[in-house]
């Protein structure tokens, strides 16, 4: 059968994650095929290719494409998009923790489950959302990774929650005897961001002979960081029709208290580097502050794993297995000095929430006759004689400097069961425990508020050039450091399954699995004292303690059934029950047909759900400010005040304990085409409807953008004298977790292999995947759908493009292997710039288009030397107008493209048995 031995080839290396049967098997009679267990179903078979799509990076692949993270790796997966993605790099400009999480069919981390040998990971706990679901998937050793399994479809039925949109399996390696150790390192041509990288893989004991196999890998690496300083894409935020700076500057920028005059600043408009720029486009009397060249493109990180895994046979048809892991990700972020002033919202609970002159906000006021009140300059923006005002303060914190963060992030994770064989059954037990143990550590630049607002109200600060040494002083011992808040998620699972064959029909073996999970999920945030009245400058906002739990029980089935010949009908439902939410049952239908050796038919249709959070239930209300500055389009083209235009207003953010469970329905249909042994192609459509989705609120650019549909959500306060016609300034956005809309999506998985011999001039293989979609479209809060291909993401960046491709053409020849890889993404609508008028067609954000190349050789006894280029010529990521607006890294989309620009490697792997 053509299909299967093709398949076969190509999918039975990805499909051992949890098969028992190969090691027992050891002791039994030689067998020519393996049953075995693939990503999606619980039913063992001979035949890898099932009704469903799964796409397996291979150990081999996973070497060719020059990765050094997780992240990098699987942005080579054309079902990933980068819309509802979190880079690691997202740390600079919100509260992530460091966390890298991934999103299939842009549909977000939250809905993309994400497995280790077959089996859930502890969340993160945090991320730009705010969510306790997503998976760091940069905690997972990318040295100790044999293959990559991506089930191209919702999996609800088989595996529970968080499967919408498809599941990641990582699958470590095992059953390894020797050692081998590999070291590398690479470099940018334009400087920053290198990478060092050294691991250590050992076993011993076969399990036929020995009756146990040990086995181990330690891995540790370290990225150094690029800043926006060093790529002239990144290095400014200011353009014509984009201006993502901000008007809290050192020299301050200041305005009248009782009206005479708005934004003036002595330096205008010779506004000295690096805290202030003169921008003309924003302010003809004001200096703006450009952070970009401060920011982080790619942060510092350091990576340290240890996975050891043991299996002994305790008879021939029983076997004891234990896996456990321990992972540490170190990250440094620095960012631009914090800002301080009026524009900047103080949560109810903070000490001087109701003190003046601060009243709700970190006000800072000069009065006259204070030394540094500049006396000369504010005479000369007034009619003579006219009395001199209060000054109201817009100040970036030139003296506690950058802002210095660390995420240390550790993952312990263990598992200890036993599998087997009996009575035709094939069973595995286990328990589960897995944590993720996040602190995020301030090492600089983050004020005291309380402590710090008086000293600045006090008169003694020169917010326009050197402040005396004694009150610097002052100010620094305002700094806060040491722990900002710690964060633990744990799940502890006991499950069960077994699957047989019950009877032989007439085209084959009825075959059965059934399976339960008992499961507890805890979560717990604790911060400091100062970060829970949002005492903390920098933060935007409050971070208040949760401590919560739950229980999880699930009951599954799934039966496998030959109809007639060469067609097989796969059924599978899962009832979950989650504590306090309810439960769901969720079925799914699969077909298998292969009318010929040369095609395979298949389709599948499901339900699938996801269960809110604990975090998406209980997160305490609190207040913070919208990621980036927005207009007030009521009120900014009249005012052009800093209060309505380019500021980042305040938002309600937090939980909601009435959600209900997200719902979708699933379908896929597709056919494999193998002519020859050395032609292989799939394609596959694929349809989500997903509905009741869980939102930490609508965005508030949306919100901005629509007042008509939206302003229930804006609190205002009362009108101002000065613009009688007006409504109030903005001082709230709900944003707070609500079940809203739907987005409906369809498209098309493309994955071809073509192997051409060349007799002596060795063979060639070429690799092509793409996801095309032709229907990507989300519901708005009045009924009507806005499409999302090729549309930049108003509120995370990122693209759901309309075709993304991988395409990889290797090349061996005795001795040597060389690899040419093509990554392609399609143009895409970009976001307006801040300063257009939103009435013209968009702007398209051009075809990202980069080429890799890898060289290894392998001509020498058991060590395989690697060079290689990503990025061959230098690409620099196309501009957008998100960069800036979603991010603090201006000039381009941090989760779309790979800023490193030409990316020099190289590797040594020796092996010694």
């Amino acid at each position: 059968m053509r299909v299967a031995r093709k398949t076969r080839q190509r999918l039975t290396l990805g499909s051992l994650a949890l098969a028992a049967h190969a090691a027992l098997a050891q002791n039994a009679p030689t067998q020519n095929l393996e049953r075995v267990e693939i990503t999606g179903s619980s039913i063992k078979r001979i035949e890898s290719e099932t009704s469903l799509p799964v796409q397996v990076i291979t150990r081999d692949a996973i070497e060719k494409t020059g990765a050094v993270t997780v992240e990098q790796l699987l942005n080579t997966v054309t079902a990933l998009s980068s819309s509802g993605q979190t880079p690691a790099a997202g740390v600079s400009s919100a509260t992530t923790g460091g966390i890298s999480g991934i999103s299939m069919r842009g549909l977000n981390s939250t809905r993309t489950l994400v497995l280790l040998n077959g089996r859930r990971i502890a969340p993160y706990g945090i991320g730009f959302t705010n969510d306790n679901v997503s998976v760091d998937v940069n905690s997972i050793p990318l040295a100790a990774v044999e293959r990559v399994e991506i089930l191209k479809d919702g999996a609800s039925a088989v595996y529970g929650s968080d499967a919408i949109a498809g599941v990641v399996n990582f699958i470590l390696r095992k059953d390894f005897v020797g050692g081998e150790a590999t070291a590398y390192y690479g470099d940018t041509s334009d400087g920053g961001a290198s990478a060092t990288r050294g691991s250590l893989l050992f076993g011993a004991g076969d399990l036929g002979k020995d009756r146990f196999n040990v086995m181990g890998t330690f891995s540790w690496q370290h990225e150094k960081p690029l800043y926006g300083a060093q790529r002239s894409f990144a290095q400014s935020g200011i353009n014509s029709i984009n201006d993502t700076s901000s008007g809290n500057t050192f020299p301050a920028n200041f305005i009248a208290t009782n009206g005479a005059f708005g934004t003036r600043n002595p330096s205008n408009p010779s506004c000295p580097p690096p805290y202030a720029v003169y921008d003309p486009q924003l302010s003809t009397t004001g200096c703006r502050f450009d952070p970009s060249p401060l920011v982080q493109l790619i942060p510092d990180a350091e990576r340290t794993s240890l996975f050891l895994s043991g299996r002994y046979a305790l008879t021939p048809t029983m076997e004891l297995f234990a896996e456990g892991s321990w992972n540490r990700n170190r990250q440094n972020n620095v960012i631009q000095p914090v800002p301080i002033s009026d524009q900047f919202a103080l949560p109810p609970n903070h000490p001087l929430f109701n003190v003046a002159p601060y009243n709700g906000t970190s006000t800072i006021l000069v009065q006259p006759g204070t030394p540094f009140y500049p006396t000369a300059y504010v005479q000369s923006q007034l009619p003579a004689g006219a009395p001199l005002p209060v000054l109201d303060v817009r100040w970036r914190d030139n003296i506690n400097g950058n802002r210095h963060i660390e995420d240390v992030a550790d993952a312990p994770r263990l598992v200890v069961g036993l599998r087997g064989s009996a009575a035709s059954w094939d069973w595995d037990a286990a328990y589960l425990h897995s944590e993720s143990r996040v602190r995020e550590n301030v090492v600089s630049g983050f004020p005291i508020l309380s402590q710090v607002l008086p000293i600045l109200n006090s008169g003694n600060v020169n917010f326009w050039g050197p402040s005396p040494d004694n009150v610097v002083q002052q100010v620094l011992a305002t700094d806060f450091h040491g722990e900002a808040f710690n964060i633990k998620s744990s799940l502890d699972s006991v499950s069960g399954k077994a699957s047989r064959e019950l009877f032989n029909l007439p085209a084959g073996p009825l075959a059965i699995a059934l399976g339960a999970e008992e499961r507890k999920e805890k979560y717990q945030f604790n911060a400091s004292s100062q970060i829970s009245t949002g005492d903390v400058a920098g933060y935007g906002g409050n971070f208040l303690p949760v401590d919560k739990s739950r229980n999880v029980d699930a009951l599954f089935a799934e039966v496998n059934i030959p109809a007639y010949k060469n067609f097989e009908v796969n059924a599978a439902v899962r009832w979950d029950n989650y504590q306090g939410v309810g439960s769901s049952t969720n079925p799914k239908l699969g077909l298998r047909y292969q009318p010929t050796k040369e095609i395979l038919l298949r389709a599948s249709g499901g339900k699938g759900f996801r269960a809110p959070s604990l975090l998406d239930l209980f997160a305490p209300n609190t207040t913070g400010v919208t990621p980036q500055g927005l207009n007030d389009s009521l009120r900014c083209p009249t005012t052009g005040s800093s209060l309505d235009c380019a500021t980042q207003f305040p938002t309600l953010n937090g939980g909601n304990a009435n959600l209900k469970p997200e719902k979708s329905h699933n379908y896929t249909a597709g056919i494999v085409f193998e002519p020859t042994n050395a032609i292989s192609v799939a394609v596959d459509w694929f349809t989500i409807l997903l509905q009741d989705q869980i939102n930490n609120g609508i965005p508030a650019a949306v919100i901005l953008s629509d007042f008509a549909k939206y302003g229930h959500l804006v609190t205002r306060g009362p009108v101002d004298p000065a613009f009688p016609n007006l409504p109030g300034p903005i001082t709230q956005i709900d944003q707070t977790n609500i079940n809203v809309g739907k987005t409906n999506l369809s498209g098309w998985d493309f994955d071809a292999r073509v192997r051409i011999p060349a007799g002596d001039y060795g063979r060639v293989t070429v690799q092509y995947t793409g996801t095309y979609f032709y229907k990507y479209d989300s519901e708005n809060i009045d009924g009507s759908f806005s499409p999302v291909i090729g549309q930049a993401n108003t509120a995370t960046g990122g693209v759901v493009p309309r075709l993304k491709t991988y395409l990889s053409a290797t090349w061996a020849i005795g001795p040597w292997n060389t690899t040419l890889a093509q990554n392609w993404q399609s143009s895409y609508d970009d976001l307006f710039g801040t300063l257009e008028s939103g009435n013209s067609p968009p702007r398209k954000v051009g075809v990202y288009e980069t080429y890799d190349a890898q060289v290894q050789y392998l001509g020498v006894k058991n060590l395989k030397m690697t060079a290689g280029m990503k990025n061959i010529f230098n690409r620099a990521p196309p501009y957008t107008n998100a960069g800036g607006q979603t991010s603090f890294q201006a000039g381009y989309d941090p989760t779309y493209a790979d800023p490193r620009g030409r990316f020099v490697y190289g590797s040594l792997t020796y092996s010694f048995r």
